[in-house]
């Protein structure tokens, strides 16, 4: 038997409008990412997804994000190894001045190490599956940046240009190895 884990990515928020970093600083939804939720939600209706479990990043965009998924009808649980990766004296600061932007691949210390951002992940991963029985299938709302991580180092999708908001990839595990099933972006051309 298998196990399913759909990871979303949270919807839009006002720094993601403002194109700010946001990181481990948080943002609300705005009404933008609240629809963009909604159309997600809409489509696991749709398409007769039903969550056994439900996981969120302790981060209050992807817990609000979650809610409305399971139209506040379902208990989670928000792990921290969930969060997004602390990108340290750049939190809350124009998206223009990260330095990968100029080609410099040099990491500010500040920065939480790449490395360090795909084990948290991989640590909620294997948490959330031992909880779950085979055939059950979990919802974990995160973010763009960790879960994309996720996704180009375990599965076969190395080249995964990443997450638009509230979208997802659903993930299958057998004997704990992640296969990339599809990635899904119901509000990708919300007007």
């Amino acid at each position: 038997m298998t196990k399913t884990i759909y990871l979303v990515r949270h919807g839009q928020t006002y720094f993601n409008f403002y194109h700010k970093v946001q990181g481990q600083c948080d943002s609300p939804l705005n009404e933008r990412g609240i629809r963009q939720v909604e159309m997600t939600r809409d489509y696991f209706i749709k398409n007769g997804v039903k969550f056994d479990k439900a996981f969120s990043s302790t981060q209050e965009r992807a817990s609000d994000t979650l809610e409305i998924i399971t139209a506040h009808k379902m208990n989670y649980v928000r792990l921290k190894d969930l969060r997004e990766k602390c990108y340290g004296i750049f939190e809350g600061r124009d998206e223009f001045l990260l330095p990968w932007n100029y080609g410099n691949e040099n990491i500010d210390p500040t920065m939480e190490k790449n490395e360090d951002v795909i084990a948290r992940m991989k640590r909620a991963i294997v948490e959330i599956l031992y909880g779950m029985q085979d055939g059950e299938t979990a919802l974990v709302v995160g973010h763009g940046d960790i879960l994309a991580k996720y996704v180009r180092e375990f599965t076969e999708k190395k080249d995964f240009a990443g997450f638009g908001n509230a979208s997802f990839v659903k993930l299958t595990f057998e004997d704990s190895r992640p296969h990339f099933e599809e990635y899904v972006w119901p509000a990708e051309n919300m007007k």
